[in-house]
């Protein structure tokens, strides 16, 4: 995701890359049609400021945006999807993890095979870890806290990177997210874990995504115990 990539979005940074992202995020759904709809153009725009306002914490313009009645009403594609998504996001940092499950479900039934939706089965696998296996959140803190040995010794053959959210990209959103990992003896990764991420939830899943799908080269005398870290 990069070394530097803490930047704040700017409205015009935003507005450069509307069109030309919203053409791509349609284009399953209007192959016939490549030129943004103006309904679809104002959909995009709410989407940017919604992401815009969670990058800056404000849960209360996202909830504005993105009340279930106006999301109803548009059409089922990557906006909408993600739309959702970020309201899950500020409910679960609301503390309302409830809310928040019933947001992930809902977007993973509307729009199973979108980014939107990958994004919230990992949300909603990690609540889950929460609250099933009580030792997951000291083993995340400890992993935050770097009391495991973090190392980078092995080499990998395969590691693609991850990819960035499309919204996010959308809204000029920036950020990162940081993941520390197993590799075992014959060279897949272990237990991934997200010890920070800003802003939260946006990169994390994408990033397990592409952790989980890393290869490194067998190495028979390899410690499992040995941890790696990536951002």
């Amino acid at each position: 995701m990069g070394h530097s990539m803490r930047g704040i979005a700017t409205a015009l940074g935003g507005l450069l890359v509307l069109s030309g992202l919203l053409s791509n995020l349609l284009a399953c759904q209007h192959a016939k049609q490549p030129q943004p709809t103006p309904e679809e153009t104002q959909g995009l725009q709410i989407a940017t400021d919604a992401y815009v306002a969670y990058q800056h914490a404000d849960c209360e313009t996202v909830y504005q945006l993105t009340q279930p009645d106006a999301l109803d009403a548009m059409q089922t594609t990557e906006l909408r999807y993600s739309l959702r998504l970020v309201r899950g996001f500020c409910q679960e940092l609301d503390g309302d993890q409830p809310a928040a499950r019933v947001t992930y479900r809902r977007v993973v039934n509307e729009g199973s095979s979108s980014f939107a939706a990958a994004d919230a089965k990992e949300r909603l696998r990690i609540l889950d870890l929460l609250s099933d296996d009580a030792d997951y959140a000291r083993r995340v803190e400890e992993a935050g806290q770097g009391t495991r040995e973090a190392v980078d010794a092995r080499e990998p053959s395969t590691r693609s990177p991850a990819s960035y959210p499309p919204l996010a990209r959308a809204s000029a959103v920036e950020g990162f997210a940081v993941i520390e990992f197993g590799v075992s003896r014959q060279g897949k990764t272990i237990d991934p874990l997200v010890v920070d991420s800003e802003p939260p939830f946006v990169f994390e899943g994408t990033a397990l995504r592409a952790v989980r799908g890393w290869q490194y080269k067998v190495k028979r005398k390899a410690d499992r115990n040995q941890r790696h870290v990536i951002r």
